[in-house]
């Protein structure tokens, strides 16, 4: 994700990212020069709120991270 981030990212543009999320989304985007805005999945369906995500959006924002699965905590996910 890092070498997307420099390619599309300037100084100061912001990226909106849902949390909980992989560990390196939120350097990647820190490294990138540009301010992370987060937006929480809710246990137990990992639903966001939709104002919430549309309060993260402004003038300054480039892009959205969308990772599917999210699988943030890899509940229900059991060995056979």
């Amino acid at each position: 994700m890092i070498a997307s981030m420099l390619a599309i990212i300037n100084a100061g543009d912001e990226v909106v990212v849902f949390e909980p999320f992989y560990e390196n989304y939120g350097p990647d985007i820190i490294l990138s020069d540009a301010v992370p805005r987060y937006v929480k999945l809710r246990a137990p369906d990992w639903s966001f709120d939709p104002a919430e995500l549309a309060a993260a959006f402004n003038s300054k924002t480039k892009a959205i991270v969308i990772n599917t699965p999210h699988n943030p905590n890899r509940q229900g996910f059991h060995a056979r």
